[in-house]
C-alpha cells in the first residue's frame, strides 16, 4: 500500500523520545463522541448496522451513553467497530494543532504513553525517534488536505493581527525567543499560584469532568464539591459507580522529591514546545493588557504546574493518606489527570 504524501507537512518534533503501546483494558479514549467523516460512516454501519449518530451543525458524531458514559460501540473495553473506527479514534493519543504549522503532539493522559522521557526532557532536538505511533501518525497525515491549508491561511492572518496588536503595546516576543529564554529556567509555581481553580462539579455534567485511567473497570474523574475535590469512578454506561473520597486541594506548593521535580520541569518544557501554549496565551493577552508574551507564558507554565501538583496531591492523599512529599509516581498521576484537560482549550489556532 502506497502512503500518500500530505499536501501540508506535519511537524512531529514533539513526538521525539516518546513511545506508545495501547492498553486494551483501559478504554479511556472511548469516553467521548468521536467525529465521523462522511466517508467513514458507511464502513462503520457495515460492521455495526445499529450504530447511532448525533448531528451537531454540519458534523456527525458517534453517540455515547448519556451522563458521562462511553461511546455506544465500546463493549467490555473493546470497540465493536475497531477496523472502521473514525479518525479521532485512529489518531489517539496524538492530537494536532493548526496554527503557523500543523504540529502533532502526544496526549500524555493516555496510560499507554511512557512518561519516562519527561524526567530529562530538554526539547525535541535532544530526544530519540518516537516509537509505536506509526498507525496513529499515518491516520493523522491522511486527514491533512487542502482544507488544512485553508485553515493555516486563516490562522496565519489571526496571528499577524495579534502580533501587530501586541507589538504596538510593546509586549510581543517571538515564540523561539520565549522558548530559548524559559527552557533552561523553567518557572515553578509559588504560593500565590495556589489554591488553583477546581474541576467542574457533578452538577455541570459528568462529561465535563477531567478523566483518567486508574486500573478500574471504568475511568475515574475529579469533581469539585463542598469540602474539596471528589474522586469518582464512572460506569461505561453513564453515571457514577462509586465515590472514592474527598480531599481539599493544597493552598501552597506541595513538597516534591528530586525525581518528581525533574519530571514536573520536563513536563513544563514539553508544554513550552507545544504551539497551543502560545495560541492560548496570545488569545488571552487581547483581553488582558498586562505583561509581555514571555511574562504571560511563564505565568501560564506556573499555572499548569500548580494544577498538576494540586491534582497529584489530592490523588496521593486519597491513596496513601497524609503525604509529606510527592513522589515521581504521584506527579505522573497528577499529570495523567491534567494533560487532556489542558489540551482542550481555545486558542487563535484550531485543532485538526
Amino acid at each position: 500500500m502506497t502512503t500518500r504524501t500530505p499536501t501540508v507537512p506535519v511537524d512531529i518534533s514533539t513526538l521525539s523520545g516518546f513511545s506508545y503501546a495501547c492498553r486494551p483494558e483501559c478504554g479511556l479514549c472511548c469516553y467521548a463522541e468521536p467525529l465521523v467523516a462522511p466517508a467513514e460512516k458507511a464502513g462503520l454501519v457495515r460492521i455495526v448496522p445499529e450504530a447511532e449518530f448525533v448531528t451537531r451543525g454540519r458534523y456527525e458524531f458517534l453517540r455515547s451513553h448519556s451522563d458521562g458514559g462511553a461511546c455506544l460501540l465500546l463493549e467490555t473495553n473493546r470497540c465493536l467497530a475497531h477496523p472502521a473506527r473514525p479518525s479521532p479514534c485512529r489518531e489517539f493519543p496524538l492530537t494536532a494543532h493548526v496554527g503557523v504549522r500543523v504540529q502533532a503532539t502526544v496526549v500524555l493522559s493516555c496510560p499507554g504513553v511512557d512518561l519516562s522521557p519527561l524526567h530529562d526532557y530538554g526539547g525535541p532536538e535532544r530526544a530519540a525517534p518516537p516509537r509505536g505511533f506509526d498507525t496513529e501518525l499515518a491516520a493523522l497525515r491522511a486527514r491533512v488536505d487542502g482544507s488544512v491549508r485553508r485553515s493555516l491561511d486563516t490562522s496565519g492572518r489571526r496571528r499577524r493581527q495579534i502580533e501587530r496588536t501586541l507589538t504596538a503595546d510593546g509586549r510581543w516576543r517571538e515564540e523561539d525567543a520565549v522558548r530559548g529564554r524559559l527552557r533552561d529556567q523553567v518557572p515553578t509555581p509559588v504560593a500565590d499560584d495556589f489554591p488553583v481553580e477546581g474541576p467542574p462539579s457533578q452538577r455541570e455534567g459528568l462529561a465535563s469532568l477531567p478523566l483518567f485511567f486508574d486500573r478500574r473497570a471504568g475511568p475515574v474523574a475529579l469533581a469539585s464539591q463542598a469540602g474539596g475535590w471528589e474522586l469518582v469512578e464512572l460506569y461505561p454506561t453513564g453515571g457514577v459507580r462509586s465515590s472514592l473520597g474527598v480531599v481539599p486541594p493544597p493552598d501552597r506548593p506541595p513538597a516534591l522529591s528530586d525525581d518528581a521535580a525533574r519530571t514536573l520541569a520536563g513536563y513544563l518544557r514539553y508544554w513550552l514546545e507545544r504551539d497551543l501554549l502560545f495560541g492560548v496565551v496570545h488569545l488571552a493577552m487581547l483581553e488582558d493588557h498586562e505583561g509581555s508574551v514571555t511574562d504571560r507564558v511563564a505565568a501560564e507554565l506556573r499555572r499548569i504546574a500548580a494544577v498538576t501538583l494540586s491534582r497529584a496531591h489530592v490523588l496521593a492523599t486519597l491513596r496513601h493518606g497524609n503525604v509529606g512529599r510527592l513522589s515521581d509516581d504521584d506527579v505522573r498521576d497528577g499529570l495523567r489527570a491534567t494533560d487532556q484537560d489542558l489540551l482542550d482549550r481555545a486558542s487563535w489556532g484550531t485543532r485538526l
